[in-house]
């Protein structure tokens, strides 16, 4: 594996990183206005259409995030070609091979549920479910599967199909890992700006003579 395609799924990892990391600002954001709202029916409910994308966006791109450096297991040589790749990543930012937060069966087994829930054009009626009994206690929603799911705000604790989800933490390692790409792809680039700068500098030169 070469070093531009470690650099190219270092990249997609950034990303997926991001927009897990911004899913947990966004879940935090809605959690207090569940809070401030609490007189306020309408309000809640928004509060909580948004607590319910955020959730999902965490778990989705986590899963997406998972899988970049810790593939499914494949046969054949691809599967070989992949899981060689999936070392060489997380040996550049120190990532084990076993023992992480992200390398979740749970995250695994649901992404396909979750996927569609979140991509459903009937998603709306799922909200119209919802049942607030106080910030500290659980909201709860069934889908048109009859996927039972709830949300602890005061904990972020998020249960699917009986799987918790820690999502304060998950988000936590995440910005952990996009902190490791970042500083990675950073040295990458330091050749390229130094090379740069002599190019800038003996163009300088050559002008000035």
């Amino acid at each position: 594996m070469d070093a531009k395609e470690i650099l190219l799924y270092m990249k997609q990892a950034e990303l997926q990183s991001e927009f897990i990391v911004e899913a947990g600002h966004e879940l935090d954001r809605a959690i207090k206005q569940l809070q401030d709202w609490s007189e306020d029916w309408d309000c809640q409910r928004r509060a909580c259409e948004d607590m319910y994308d955020a959730v999902h966006l965490i778990l989705i791109h986590s899963y997406q995030l998972s899988r970049i450096f810790w593939p499914a297991k494949c046969c054949g040589e691809l599967g070989l070609d992949i899981c060689h790749r999936a070392m060489a990543l997380r040996n550049e930012i120190n990532l084990p091979d076993l023992n992480h937060p992200l390398r979740n069966e749970a995250l695994w087994r649901h992404a396909d549920e979750l996927d569609h829930s979140v991509r459903d054009t009937g998603s709306m009626r799922r909200y119209n479910a919802h049942h607030l009994t106080s910030f500290n206690q659980v909201i709860t929603w069934m889908d048109n599967e009859a996927m039972f799911c709830w949300l602890e705000p005061a904990s972020k604790t998020f249960v699917f199909h009986t799987e918790e989800f820690a999502l304060k933490e998950l988000v936590e390692v995440v910005h952990q890992v996009q902190q490791e790409i970042q500083h990675y792809l950073k040295k990458q680039q330091q050749p390229n700006l130094s090379l740069a700068k002599r190019a800038a500098y003996q163009y300088e030169k050559r002008w000035a003579n």
